[in-house]
């Protein structure tokens, strides 16, 4: 039996929707007509909702608990399945999902995020996608993360994040943000190895230290507080997208910060 996350009865479809998460392997309509989400359409992967399946009743006897389906086919025994409840987990099953994504090549997940990218009208080829998943996929659980959290691949940033433009922006930022776009500028081969002795030899001319210049810089290019490394993140986008953002971020968040 499956029992609820706090371990009280069993885990039933009103659970999940109170809580917050699917209860059914794929949508679900009840003869009343209530529609119930699946694990399928709220973007896990089946591997990793079977892997957590097998492993709420049954005991590998030992620590593992990634398994590829095979594996499960050749180990599972019914003599390690336990007799009594197991405790849903909701968190649990995302760090699978989030483990299954990690270990997909970056090819691997380009092939799944360029249908969602011509649906949403995108400009992007595969390889530039590629590229991107690359760069995220460390911080996602699930494949449609990349895109949400990586807006800034695929367009400017359309708000920037408060609590660094209220704790990190301060009075004489704009001009340091003005004086690394010129030192970036000067940078000809955008190479992720460039931008970094720029950013470094910037830093050290200056003896300032990374927390005075990397908040606004990633602020200016991404408009998140935080995320993968900017000196990646600008040889990903290039040179022709990162110089006019900064330019045209500094003014943005000065008027930001004038109302």
């Amino acid at each position: 039996m499956i029992l609820r996350p706090d371990g009280k009865g069993k885990l039933s479809k009103r659970d999940g929707d109170k809580l917050g998460f699917p209860v059914f392997p794929i949508d679900w309509l009840s003869q009343e007509g209530e529609k119930y989400s699946g694990y399928k359409e709220d973007g896990y992967f089946a591997d990793a909702f079977i892997n957590m399946l097998a492993l709420l009743g049954w005991n590998p006897g030992d620590n593992r608990e990634l398994f590829s389906l095979e594996e499960l086919v050749n180990e599972f025994s019914l003599e390690r399945v336990g007799k009594s409840g197991a405790r849903f987990d909701p968190d649990k099953t995302k760090w699978f999902n989030q483990q299954y994504l990690r270990s997909k090549s970056n090819d691997e997940l380009a092939d799944l995020l360029m249908p969602i990218i011509k649906e949403r009208k995108l400009d992007a080829c595969k390889e530039y996608v590629s590229d991107v998943a690359g760069l995220m996929k460390e911080r996602a659980t699930f494949i449609q993360d990349i895109l949400t959290d990586g807006d800034y691949f695929f367009a400017d940033p359309k708000s920037y994040d408060d609590k660094t433009v209220r704790k990190k922006w301060k009075e004489d930022t704009p001009e340091l943000m003005a004086e690394l776009t010129t030192i970036l500028e000067a940078v000809e081969d955008f190479t992720t190895e460039n931008i970094e002795t720029a950013f470094s030899g910037y830093l050290n001319d200056n003896e300032y230290g990374f927390g005075k210049i990397g908040p606004g810089f990633r602020l200016l290019v991404t408009g998140k507080g935080m995320g993968p490394s900017m000196f990646e993140i600008c040889s990903t986008l290039g040179k022709d997208y990162v110089i006019p953002r900064m330019k045209d971020g500094i003014a943005k968040i000065n008027a930001l910060k004038a109302q």
